[in-house]
């Protein structure tokens, strides 16, 4: 009976790593989409990313070394993705 419970401890550290991955996305996503609003509201701008900082900071305080790796790795690749390559205008065709 104690493999079980191991084998349902590793599965509920999967979900919860996968979890804040998905979660980390939508975050980074998020902040991105509200600074980059076509209509420019600097205290929405500087509230919501005061609010990211902040949040970072309580997770990197209260969550575990991998939590917190996963939350990040999620967070660097939605901020690249739709911060950097996304918006990169493609270049002309030559005819």
């Amino acid at each position: 009976m104690d493999y079980f419970y191991q084998i349902i401890e590793m599965l509920g550290l999967f979900v919860q790593i996968l979890g804040l991955v998905l979660f980390g996305v939508t975050v980074g996503w998020f902040t991105l989409h509200v600074i980059n609003q076509p209509e420019k509201s600097w205290q929405l701008q500087s509230i919501i990313y005061s609010v990211f900082l902040v949040f970072v900071a309580l997770m990197v305080r209260y969550l575990n070394p991998g939590a917190l790796g996963a939350f990040l790795v999620g967070t660097a690749g939605a901020i690249f993705y739709w911060g950097l390559f996304k918006n990169r205008e493609k270049p002309a065709k030559k005819k």
